[in-house]
């Protein structure tokens, strides 16, 4: 993947008649100080001499993969756009003879319809990165989901979310914590922040939603980490359109490395969805055997559904490591859970209920406390090898990039 040498403006331009595409790109790429954004709402075979004018730094060209004509023209524009313009591709009807044409034209990129705001938000970042700089990584997805009621699953999430935003940020990474519990989510409540995610605005058309209404819809922790939390509306209780779940993961995912999920305990009809899209789903239990059995029966319930893509694991809460004769050990816990045992957090109750009550985050009541130190331990132990991991919101664009790297015939 080629990249552009650092300009004090970049100039970018999208060449396509398709309404649909236009709309999306115009939310998803907005001009900026450092970029602007160009729509050249036209077909291929209309394009001629202004792209020499135009001086763009990179083209995002729709082409009719299924039409020679396309991809002659292609070639032309490249010329005439110049060695240093970068190319991404999008087209609908891909082809190894097509794959073989754009690895010939040597294109910085392709992405292949439907184009997801995810794939082309990260295609063009990844084409403006300065030599040497890492490509963007695909989004790293952790749900978090309650066995039973008050096993600290929102506590969990929050503070996942808070180590990652932490160690991420060290590397450049962002973070976002999203709070899919629309009715009577706590995510805001425990940081002491606005919820601002107004699903009113966007309940009927999920179109709507882009970079632009997102940052406006944004709540944000006093050190930076970006939350996602609808105000609570206890008196309804109904679902939203899986639709409408979909678009703000998917738009999420553009702008965000790592994505926490606080997901409620209901099973709703996007649920599914949300959990085939997860890297990683951490159910949570705490140490009683009730909960303990619901935990593995909802892991029973789940597996099948997520399938081998999604790591899945039992996470116990308020875990008491204390020899106890009359009652439950640690020890019962683990065995009964086997290789579902994702891990076990201490039991600090004093210090996650003033965490929740100053609307403030574990650290920063105590820096070196046990429940983070163990949560860190079992969130970034496997990060290295969560993030080579394509998640399925990346399935259909993952194909294209399959077939592009065969060898030709």
């Amino acid at each position: 993947m080629s990249s552009i040498e650092e300009n004090a403006a970049r100039r970018m331009a999208l060449i396509s008649d398709d309404g649909d595409l236009v709309s999306m790109a115009k939310g998803a790429i907005a001009s900026s100080e450092v970029m602007e954004f160009i729509a050249l709402e036209k077909n291929l075979k209309d394009v001629g001499a202004e792209i020499r004018d135009l001086g763009a730094d990179a083209l995002i060209i729709d082409v009719d993969a299924s039409k020679v004509e396309d991809f002659e023209q292609l070639q032309k524009i490249k010329r005439m756009a110049g060695g240093n313009c970068a190319i991404i591709v999008i087209t609908d009807n891909f082809t190894p003879a097509a794959a073989r044409v754009l690895f010939q034209l040597k294109v910085s990129d392709f992405l292949v319809k439907p184009v997801q705001t995810s794939d082309l938000v990260r295609a063009t970042n990844n084409i403006f990165k300065k030599p040497g700089e890492d490509t963007q990584i695909d989004p790293q997805f952790l749900s978090f989901m309650p066995a039973s009621g008050g096993v600290g699953s929102t506590s969990m999430a929050l503070e996942a979310a808070q180590i990652l935003h932490k160690y991420g940020s060290g590397m450049g990474r962002t973070t976002c914590m999203v709070d899919l519990n629309f009715q009577q989510g706590s995510c805001a409540e425990y940081l002491d922040i606005e919820p601002r995610f107004d699903i009113s605005e966007i309940e009927n058309a999920p179109e709507r939603l882009d970079r632009q209404l997102l940052d406006v819809m944004l709540s944000k922790y006093s050190n930076g980490l970006s939350v996602i939390a609808a105000p609570n509306q206890p008196n309804e209780m109904r679902s939203f359109k899986a639709a409408l779940v979909v678009k703000l993961l998917d738009l999420v995912s553009a702008y965000f490395d790592y994505v926490v999920i606080d997901l409620p305990r209901m099973w709703f009809p996007w649920t599914e969805t949300v959990i085939r899209g997860s890297n990683r789903l951490f159910i949570v239990a705490d140490m009683t055997v009730p909960s303990v059995r619901h935990a593995k029966r909802l892991l029973e319930a789940v597996e099948p559904k997520a399938g081998k893509q999604v790591n899945a694991k039992i996470l116990v809460n308020r875990m008491d490591y204390r020899a106890n004769a009359t009652g439950l050990n640690a020890k019962d816990v683990e065995e009964a859970l086997g290789d579902t045992y994702a891990g076990g957090i201490p039991n600090n109750y004093r210090l996650v209920r003033d965490a929740v009550d100053r609307g403030v985050s574990l650290e920063e009541i105590e820096a070196d406390n046990n429940v983070t130190r163990e949560l860190r331990r079992i969130i970034l132990a496997t990060d290295a090898e969560e993030e080579v991991k394509t998640d399925k919101l990346q399935e259909l664009l993952a194909v294209g990039r399959n077939i592009f790297r065969k060898k030709p015939a």
